[in-house]
């Protein structure tokens, strides 16, 4: 049984932790430390999903997914090296491939949990034009290749630079700038030719 005295002591270890930079944080991860772990996973839970989703997994499969990938880290921490990518980097890097990975195996896949709330602050008839347009878009994005919806979603949805990008996906930074801007234009023409 925890008394108050100790649940305080965890409340402010708990802040503490969550006040340290990620290198502080995973070296503490690195030798053990399942509270600064805990900082990590609250800290990056949410945009490991937000990766998952826009990748194409559906609800319980993008949050299966999103704890595997914590899972990994956890099992693997020594394998992170302070002096290669940033542990965002690297933790996004090892959503992606995951996510690809479980892609490949056959699933079916409808995106309807894709589509974001409505702002209530706007009348009916803009909320309605505001859906269907994403849901153009996000139909437009569909359509690019696996490697270019994964620069979109780098980039645009999680808006990391070309190079925090380029480095998750291991191409070049001229690569992920060329894979942009290839994409771009086909959502262009893929959204012309939709109205």
């Amino acid at each position: 049984m925890t008394t108050g005295s100790q649940a305080s002591e965890a409340a402010r270890q708990n802040a503490a932790l969550s006040e340290l930079a990620d290198q502080d944080l995973v070296a503490l991860m690195v030798r053990g430390d399942k509270h600064a772990y805990r900082v990590l996973v609250e800290r990056y839970y949410r945009g490991i999903i937000g990766i998952a989703r826009r990748m194409g997994l559906t609800g319980s499969d993008a949050e299966d997914a999103t704890q595997d990938v914590f899972v990994r880290v956890w099992l693997h921490r020594e394998k992170w090296r302070p002096e290669g990518a940033s542990f965002k980097t690297w933790l996004y890097r090892v959503a992606v491939n995951r996510v690809i990975d479980l892609k490949r195996k056959p699933q079916f896949v409808d995106g309807s949990d894709l589509e974001n709330m409505p702002d209530e602050a706007i009348s009916p008839v803009e909320q309605l034009a505001q859906h269907q347009e994403f849901r153009r878009l996000r139909t437009a994005i569909k359509l690019l290749s696996e490697q270019q919806q994964i620069a979109i979603n780098l980039f645009y949805d999680r808006e990391l630079s070309n190079q925090e990008a380029a480095a998750i996906m291991g191409v070049s930074v001229n690569a992920m700038e060329s894979l942009l801007k290839r994409a771009r234009k086909r959502l262009r023409e893929e959204l012309k030719a939709m109205g």
